[in-house]
């Protein structure tokens, strides 16, 4: 195919191949990437990595030379705020059951 006479269309233009072909070609390039490779581009985007924090330093955006290594504070701030409204949250409802408190607009059964 690639070296052997092609067809050409109607303006004479070589005529591409099947598709067939690019899917043999993306299989071959795909299986031919060490799958070490693949998880590691994951954890370096960020798709992949521990939602603690704990490998944040893997994100290739915050590394000391990335393109905004100081957002990496951002979210570890943004982390924290979401943490402290989730307890907030929990001690209100925990407040909510120790004084009796229901929700109104709950529907009883009767």
């Amino acid at each position: 195919m690639l070296h052997g006479e092609r067809e050409l269309t109607t303006g004479g233009n070589p005529r591409p191949p099947p598709i067939i072909i690019y899917l043999e070609w993306i299989v071959k390039a795909w299986d031919s990437i060490p799958k070490e490779a693949i998880s590691k581009s994951f954890n370096t985007c960020g798709v992949i990595n521990a939602v603690d924090g704990s490998e944040d330093n893997e994100i290739y955006c915050f590394k000391p030379d990335g393109p905004v290594p100081t957002d990496r504070d951002l979210l570890k701030q943004a982390r924290a705020e979401k943490k402290i409204i989730e307890l907030i949250e929990e001690i209100d409802l925990s407040e909510d059951e120790n004084n009796n408190v229901y929700d109104s607009e709950a529907s009883v059964d009767g």
